[in-house]
Order: C-alpha cells, then sequence, then structure tokens
C-alpha cells in the first residue's frame, strides 16, 4: 500500500474474523481482536468501554499518566449518561466520533460501536506518534471496527442467553428441591443456604409474618446471636424488610447507613454491621406472607438489578415450598390432635364403662349367685333381692343410654340442637343433681347436622369440665342469634379456675378438652372464649362460643 493506506489481505482479515467468530464470551472475543487490530492499524494501545448486558472495560498497551486520566474521565461518562459531550467529528458521517491530542503530541481516536441501532459505547486507538494516525482512517480498520461491534453484540447477547437458560434450568433445580421436602424448617434453612450462595452474600434472613399480632418473625436465624434474634419481633412498616411487607415492594440499597428505613436496632444487638440489603417480599396467591433478605454482597461493587430478579424469583419458589410445608405441618398437627382426642374419648368410654355398667353388672352377678343360694333356704329374701337386681338393672339401662346418646344423639339429627340439647339436660340434671337451666331466643333449627354435632360436642365437655372440676350448684346454658352470629354460652356458679395457668400446662397436664373445645370451634371458622370468674356473677366460668350462621346453617 502507499504510505497513506497500505494494502491489507482479504483472505486474512476473512481468516481472523473466522476465527475470532468462535469465541467465546465477550471479554474473550476483545482480547483475541486487540491484539490484531492494534496490529492492522499501527497503535500503540487499545482503550474500549463496552456497554451490552454486562459493562465491560478492557486496555491494552501502554499509557502516559495523562492519556490514562483523559480515557478515564471520557468512559466515566459512557458509565454514567453514554456519551453526550462535544465532539470532534472529523469527516462527518465517518466512523470517527471524537479525537483528542494531548499536550505531547499523542493523539486518541474514538470510534462508536453500534448494533441494531443502539450504542453500545466506544473503542480507542492511541497513537504516540503522529504519522500513524492516519491508519486509523484507513477504510479497512473502520469496517473492522464496526464489524467488531456487530459481532461483539452477538456475542454478548449468546453469551446472556446461553446465563440465562443456566439460571432457568437452575431455578427449575432449586424448586424441584425445595418442592421436594415438607418439612418446613428444612425448607427454611435451604432457602436461606440457596440465597447466601447465589447472591454470594455474608448472610441471609428468612421473616415470616405473624398475621395476629402484625410482626415480622426471624425464621432459622443463625450465628452467634441467634437466641437474641429468635425472640427478636419487627413490627411491619419498621425497617426496610417491614416496609417491604407493609408495601409490597422490593429494595436494593447499597448505602443501608443513609437509608432512614433501616432499623439498626438488630445490628446493635447483635453486632453485625450492615453495609448493603437486597429485600423481596415472600407471596403466595397475591397474599404477603413474609420477606427474604440477603445482606453484605461480596466485594465492592454492592447488590445490582440482576441480584434483585434473582432474588425475586428464589423468593417466588421459596414462597411455594414454605406454603405447602406449612400445610402439610398443619395437617399433620390436626391428624395428631384427632388420634389424641380420639384417644381421650376411648379413655373416657372405658373409664365410664368401668366405673358404671360394669361394676353394676359385676354385682347383678354376685346378686344372682347370692339369690341361688337363698333359694332353698330363705325363699322369702328372694323379692326382695329381685326388687334390688331390678333397680340396678334400671339404673344400668340409664346409664348405658345416656353414654350412647353422648356419643351420638339420634335426636339431633332428627329434631335438631336445642331439642338434643333439652334432653341431653334433662338427663344430665338426674345423674349430677345439678340445676340447669336452658335459654334458647331466637335460634335458628336449620343448622346443618355436621356443624350442630360439632357444637353439641363442645357443650358437652363444657357439661364434663363443670362435673369434674366446678363444684357448681346451678348452670345456665343461653342460645341465641345476634347480627349473623350464633352466641352459645354456659356459666356456671362453681369455683372457676385459672384460665391461662391451665392453657399454659396442657402439656404437662396430658389433658385435651380445653385445646379441643377451642380447635372444635375453629372447624366452624368461629371463636371460643373461657372467662373464669364470670363477670356477672363474679364466680364460676363462663364459656362462650361465637359462630358466623352462614357458615353452619343448611346448604
Amino acid at each position: 500500500m502507499e504510505e497513506k493506506h497500505r494494502e491489507i489481505s482479504a483472505l486474512a482479515v476473512a481468516t481472523k474474523i473466522a476465527h475470532v467468530i468462535h469465541t467465546r464470551g465477550t471479554r474473550a472475543f476483545w482480547a483475541e481482536v486487540f491484539p490484531w487490530l492494534m496490529n492492522l492499524s499501527r497503535s500503540d494501545a487499545i482503550s474500549l468501554i463496552y456497554i451490552g448486558h454486562r459493562t465491560l472495560q478492557l486496555r491494552e498497551g501502554t499509557l502516559s499518566a495523562e492519556i490514562a486520566a483523559y480515557l478515564a474521565e471520557w468512559e466515566s461518562q459512557w458509565l454514567t449518561r453514554g456519551h453526550e459531550g462535544d465532539t470532534h467529528t472529523l469527516s462527518g458521517p465517518a466512523m470517527i466520533i471524537h479525537e483528542h491530542r494531548t499536550s505531547d503530541g499523542q493523539h486518541v481516536i474514538h470510534f462508536p460501536l453500534q448494533a441494531e441501532g443502539r450504542s453500545l459505547g466506544s473503542l480507542a486507538l492511541i497513537y504516540t506518534r503522529s504519522e500513524h494516525v492516519e491508519h486509523a482512517r484507513h477504510p479497512t480498520v473502520q469496517a473492522l471496527i464496526r464489524a467488531f461491534g456487530h459481532l461483539a453484540y452477538i456475542q454478548d447477547l449468546l453469551q446472556y442467553s446461553q446465563e440465562r437458560l443456566e439460571q432457568v434450568s437452575l431455578f427449575y433445580q432449586i424448586g424441584q428441591s425445595l418442592a421436594s421436602s415438607l418439612d418446613l424448617g428444612r425448607v427454611l434453612r435451604e432457602t436461606i443456604e440457596l440465597t447466601t450462595v447465589i447472591l454470594d452474600a455474608e448472610a441471609a434472613t428468612l421473616f415470616l409474618l405473624d398475621e395476629e399480632k402484625n410482626e415480622l418473625i426471624f425464621a432459622i436465624p443463625t450465628g452467634e446471636k441467634q437466641d437474641i434474634l429468635r425472640e427478636f419481633r419487627i413490627p411491619v412498616g419498621q425497617g426496610l424488610a417491614g416496609w417491604v411487607v407493609q408495601t409490597g415492594q422490593s429494595v436494593l440499597v447499597n448505602d443501608v447507613q443513609s437509608d432512614p428505613r433501616f432499623l439498626r436496632q438488630v445490628d446493635s444487638q447483635t453486632g453485625f454491621t450492615t453495609r448493603n440489603v437486597v429485600c423481596v417480599p415472600l407471596q403466595y396467591q397475591g397474599r404477603i406472607t413474609g420477606a427474604l433478605e440477603t445482606i453484605n454482597k461480596r466485594g465492592a461493587v454492592g447488590f445490582t438489578e440482576e441480584d434483585l430478579q434473582w432474588l425475586t424469583t428464589l423468593a417466588t419458589q421459596a414462597a411455594i415450598a414454605i406454603e405447602n410445608a406449612r400445610l402439610y405441618e398443619s395437617l399433620r398437627q390436626e391428624r395428631d390432635k384427632i388420634i389424641a382426642v380420639q384417644e381421650e374419648v376411648r379413655h373416657r368410654l372405658a373409664r365410664a364403662l368401668h366405673d358404671g355398667p360394669a361394676q353394676k353388672l359385676a354385682r347383678l352377678l354376685l346378686d344372682i349367685d347370692y339369690a341361688r343360694k337363698l333359694l332353698n333356704k330363705h325363699p322369702e329374701s328372694i323379692p326382695t333381692i329381685l326388687d334390688e337386681m331390678e333397680d340396678t338393672i334400671r339404673r344400668t339401662n340409664r346409664e348405658i343410654r345416656q353414654l350412647l346418646f353422648e356419643l351420638r344423639p339420634v335426636i339431633l339429627e332428627t329434631r335438631g340442637l336445642v331439642a338434643a340439647l333439652q334432653m341431653y339436660i334433662e338427663r344430665w340434671q338426674e345423674s349430677e343433681n345439678i340445676a340447669c337451666y336452658l335459654e334458647a331466643r331466637d335460634f335458628p333449627a336449620d343448622l346443618d347436622t355436621k356443624a350442630a354435632g360439632i357444637i353439641f360436642s363442645i357443650l358437652q365437655e363444657a357439661f364434663n369440665n363443670i362435673r369434674k372440676h366446678a363444684q357448681a350448684q346451678t348452670v345456665w346454658v343461653r342460645l341465641q342469634r345476634n347480627d349473623g352470629q350464633l352466641e352459645i354460652e354456659v356459666e356456671d356458679d362453681g369455683k372457676g379456675f385459672d384460665v391461662e395457668r391451665i392453657l399454659a400446662s396442657y402439656d404437662e397436664r396430658n389433658s385435651l378438652g380445653l385445646l379441643n373445645m377451642q380447635e372444635q370451634a375453629k372447624l366452624l371458622d368461629g371463636g371460643l372464649t373461657i372467662v373464669s370468674p364470670s363477670p356477672r356473677l363474679g364466680k364460676g366460668t363462663l364459656v362462650k362460643l361465637r359462630v358466623p350462621y352462614k357458615r353452619v346453617r343448611k346448604s
């Protein structure tokens, strides 16, 4: 070529392009291109600022301090707002967008990198000798830079697509792993471990929402201060996690100390120093159930929007797995309670049969044997013995019928709850010798049979407690409908008891009576209140059941 434009072999260009096309990754692509481009353009150094799916800054060759400072300022403009400064266009539509000349005669020629109408940054050729600057204007060099911009964009797009495919595959595996476990503790631990590994963070915290108290609780706290965190609760609306749960929005803060939402109390109590945070809500079927928070990204960069996307996807998987584990745990606990209640009913029935009908039947056998012995010697005594036996049989028959009635009163299905209670109270008064009054006002008769059975069972338990513990003289039962609610009360004038202490010691007492009443009330979406002493009497106990009428009405 002439000194101005020497020949560049078309075969060499084609061969080189064919080679770099197969380079994997944007960084590796430019690392392959730089030495060859420097040779073709006779430049002494190259500097690149590439802004695609990831920002890339690369340099090759020796730079003076003045050139290095200038390039740093130039590239910072691209990082903050793109290149918008004054440019000196050398040849109108030509590839060169800007030329800079230093005081000692060095030249920096900037070329735009573009693809599909997008500006991707710029590539700069640096010359220490002015006689080589003209090589930057060689048509082939400029065409190659233009082509490299397109190829880099394709490489970047392919790399990004591959990473997204790998992410989808990874999240599928994560979802399979989380969904395969119905152990709530394991799901919570694995979620925290996966979060710290995937986001390369120092710690992660999973908060679960206590809807009754409107507070966030630390789930599976770790570290030396885990006992403190286990007892630590955050009101919804306080701290970054509380803000996330209250608003339903995610948050990414790389300088938490300057964020007014940051709750410093946790750091002060644990000794942990929080630098940056990314936090997303846990949502299941549109309902917020907690928050997943990742703390202190390793390195100096801080969390990115990509980290936020990762955490959001992980939180979606985790929320489903947590809810499934919770439902399974709830079903397992309900099963255990049912088994325990059934076992208690069996024991109670066995005790009732043993203490009542079984002993009376044994006495009848003894009376029959005694009557046989008196038949020949003292026949005049037989009528008295038969009368006693008849009385015993009648009482035994009454006790057995009462037991059968308590197990499943047929009248409950044929005539309803009020009639069943009337019969139950009549028989209960006879056996216990305690006055009992029933008052039913505007109480509906169209109750679902199963629901009526549950209400009847709750009242039975209340009467059993009165019989065993209250030492009462009088019992009042009141039933009424009030503003769409069924209100049922059982009140006695006995000695009463410490409700909180009894409920707190249920595990030690191995008794499930009151707990069973509360659980049965929940089955009807109702609430059970137990107050002792009764507010009206100043003694005894008041048991009050409230049930939505529409929940128990026969459909």
